[in-house]
């Protein structure tokens, strides 16, 4: 199971904005109320465990077990997401002079700049960050009010008891296609080219951003402070991510580079080149139905910067490995 893409530092603003710290009672009575193992005839045992992760078999099951109690006390503690109209200083930013070249037609939020928005993926998530900015995107590419979707809310409210149960006890992602379906308007369509790079970048004229899901994440990638990658990825191969495709360009030879957003802190921006993109397997999603706003059944929030420091875990492949 992959648990490698962590944040590298703690929330941007100080501590997790807990209204109050839950006790234990109150997460089981969540998990009870949400029906989670409410089949189970071992549900009694694995609430004791909850309760007391000492009284665990071995010290596996013990980890397994004080790590399912902070996940579900995180998860109970918080209230929204923490977002801000003002960007922490130390997030990696956007900025010309390290990413040369780009046109403002080719770059989504330079077009749209009231649209640009950066999420921290303070411990996991990217199969749920991913899509919330590509929803984010395509309102503001139909030129609406921008909010984002509220992950946390999200999770508390509509995850079913399975998914609580994959969340809280297994650390299991999900798969971003399939999580950006479930988020959009209903009857939406979804546009999944394959490569050549030329019908790409005809959808993202036409369409915007896109979700880039099942990206092969190798050693190399998992450098914080490179932010361009070329050629082949090198090192081993670490597991799945999922990212947006925000922009390209051409350079004087007629090479082509893909300018994708990510959620690790020091790398918010990443360039790769078409060898880099085509080695990594990514698969892109275009929204081709205009959004015109998020459901009324979801919460959402404003701002230009938001961070989900109450849960964790990458891409699971449900599959797509573990992470993504």
């Amino acid at each position: 199971m992959l648990t490698t893409f962590r944040s590298l530092s703690g929330s941007f603003f100080g501590q997790h904005r807990y209204t109050q710290r839950a006790n234990i009672e109150d997460g089981i009575k969540f998990l009870e109320q949400k029906g989670v193992l409410a089949t189970s005839s071992l549900r009694g045992t694995i609430f004791s465990l909850l309760r007391d992760p000492s009284l665990s078999a071995n010290s596996e099951e013990r980890r397994r077990y004080e790590a399912a109690r902070e996940r579900l006390l995180r998860l109970i503690s918080t209230e929204e997401e923490t977002h801000s109209d003002v960007v922490p200083s130390g997030l990696h930013l956007w900025n010309e002079t390290e990413f040369p070249g780009y046109k403002k037609e080719d770059v989504f939020f330079l077009k749209h700049p009231a649209a640009l928005s950066q999420r921290y993926q303070l411990s996991g998530l990217c199969y749920m960050h991913g899509p919330a900015m590509v929803q984010h995107y395509a309102l503001a590419h139909n030129n609406h009010s921008v909010p984002m979707i509220d992950l946390l809310k999200f999770i508390k409210e509509h995850f079913t008891a399975e998914q609580l149960e994959r969340h809280i006890f297994d650390n299991q992602g999900g798969d971003s296609s399939t999580f950006l379906k479930s988020i959009l308007q209903a009857n939406t369509v979804l546009v999944s080219p394959g490569l050549p790079h030329q019908s790409i970048l005809s959808l993202f004229r036409d369409l915007g951003p896109a979700l880039v899901s099942k990206f092969k994440v190798h050693e190399d990638f998992m450098k914080a402070s490179v932010h361009h990658h070329y050629g082949k990825p090198s090192g081993k191969f670490i597991g799945y991510h999922a990212m947006t495709f925000v922009g390209h360009r051409l350079s004087d030879n007629g090479t082509s580079y893909f300018l994708l957003q990510n959620w690790w802190e020091k790398k918010q921006f990443v360039e790769v080149d078409a060898d880099y993109l085509k080695a990594s397997g990514a698969y892109f999603t275009f929204i081709e139905t205009p959004q015109t706003g998020i459901p009324d059944t979801f919460s959402y929030t404003y701002g230009k910067y938001h961070e989900l420091e109450a849960v964790d875990k990458p891409e699971g492949q449900a599959n797509e490995m573990a992470s993504e």
